[in-house]
């Protein structure tokens, strides 16, 4: 993509040859970056199209991290070859995706180590799509995620995909005592709460939706749990995706069409539950929090209905960039926790690693390290006030290696602090 510039000076001005390559390099990238540009702006006006009447083209919203990553790459190359009349419009173009991308991806200005001093009014938060407690190796995995979650020792707790609901009572009763919420035993979404429930329901025309008032001092709360209509995402669609495993056109096309005719489908029928849930949920007398897996990205119908007038935790308090599926390379956020405008969201974690670890300072001190996420949380009374610089240095290399002793789901669990505010008369 070599360019040849040809300089010569006379009477102050400068003239300028381009090589037949680079007329081409930007003839070939121009037509992509028409292509791309398109499908970009296409993907803005996604959330605002019902699936119902808009099929194949509300899918796009699943490959919308893609395109808003090729625009930027494009809009970068016309930047360097200093072609400014194509760059400008790429640049106020990419603007008006500013609010969109904040929905999958936030600058994380700067990492923090030590553990914050949170309000102790405020509620810890974690939803978890476990697949009835099945691990990548396809064996239960029940000992080690419980294990996880007592670690992290949620106020509110919501599983999707439950299943095994007595083992799971007997082995969270210590911990919870046990407030729990209805659930059914065929994969039902299930509530427990360190606080009293006083009322839960489900509704029994949507097998995966239920909520539960739940009493927090002297403030009621209802907190809804649910699990939208599945992608019907295959692991032969992953592999295909992600390992390339059809290697010729036809099986390829016929994949293809395959996963766009599911993925269409599916989207017409989350439309569905959710025109019917959003009443229900702005119904509620109560300051709500909506936990669930929508099985669908920002991008899209679902995401904009069940979000209006609510606090995503992520666009609140999230760092870099948002996924909760275990599959098609991290890129996919469909786990959720909202809130009403009455929480002040504190913090937000995707818990996508665990692990433990002793360390030395230099006055012998032993410190425990717990790894979750993309955080590094200091274990002990004021272990920061004895470390110098050096040691505090070390503390945040980002070499260390973590011992991942959790047998995650398809998922990986969201965790949000939340502050409920009484609204002012």
């Amino acid at each position: 993509m070599a360019d040849y510039y040809r300089t010569t000076y006379s009477s102050g001005s400068r003239r300028e040859g381009r090589s037949a390559v680079g007329i081409i390099a930007d003839m070939v990238v121009g037509v992509i970056t028409v292509a791309v540009t398109l499908l970009f702006i296409v993907t803005l006006f996604v959330p605002h199209l019902d699936p119902r009447n808009w099929s194949e083209i509300t899918t796009l919203g699943i490959v919308a991290p893609f395109v808003y990553a090729a625009q930027a790459l494009l809009t970068l190359y016309w930047i360097m070859r200093w072609r400014l009349w194509v760059a400008v419009p790429m640049i106020l173009v990419s603007l008006f995706g500013v609010f969109s991308l904040s929905s999958f991806y936030r600058m994380e200005v700067r990492r923090t180590y030590a553990e914050p001093k949170y309000d102790r009014q405020a509620l810890k938060v974690m939803t978890y799509n476990v697949r009835s407690f099945i691990g990548d190796d396809g064996k239960r995995n029940i000992d080690s995620m419980v294990a996880m979650i007592k670690n992290i020792n949620p106020d509110i707790l919501c599983f999707q995909e439950f299943g095994f609901k007595d083992a799971i009572d007997t082995m969270l009763k210590s911990m919870y005592g046990l407030p729990k919420s209805l659930n059914r035993s065929n994969l039902s979404p299930a509530i427990y709460s360190r606080y009293p429930i006083v009322k839960a329901e489900r509704i029994d025309t949507m097998k995966a939706f239920l909520w539960a008032d739940i009493a927090v001092k002297d403030d009621t709360l209802r907190v809804f749990n649910l699990h939208l209509h599945s992608t019907t995402i295959r692991k032969t669609d992953s592999n295909y995706i992600e390992n390339h495993e059809y290697m010729n056109d036809e099986e390829s096309e016929e994949q293809i069409k395959s996963m766009v005719a599911r993925l269409t489908e599916n989207n017409k029928l989350r439309a569905a539950q959710v025109d019917t849930i959003t009443q229900i949920i702005a119904a509620s007398p109560y300051p709500v929090i909506v936990c669930g897996d929508f099985n669908d990205t920002p991008i899209s119908y679902t995401y904009r209905k069940m979000s209006r007038r609510m606090r995503d935790s992520y666009r609140e308090q999230g760092r870099g960039y948002a996924h909760s599926y275990r599959g098609f390379f991290d890129m996919l956020r469909i786990d959720y926790i909202l809130c009403s405008k009455n929480f002040e969201v504190l913090s937000y974690d995707v818990i996508d690693s665990w692990g433990l670890q002793t360390q030395k300072t230099r006055r012998g001190d032993t410190i425990v390290v717990r790894h979750y996420g993309n955080q590094q949380v200091l274990l002990g009374e004021g272990v920061r006030e004895y470390m110098d610089k050096d040691e505090l240095k070390a503390m945040e290399s980002d070499s260390v290696e973590l011992s991942n002793e959790v047998g995650f789901s398809d998922h990986y669990p969201v965790m949000a602090r939340l502050l409920y505010t009484k609204p002012t008369n």
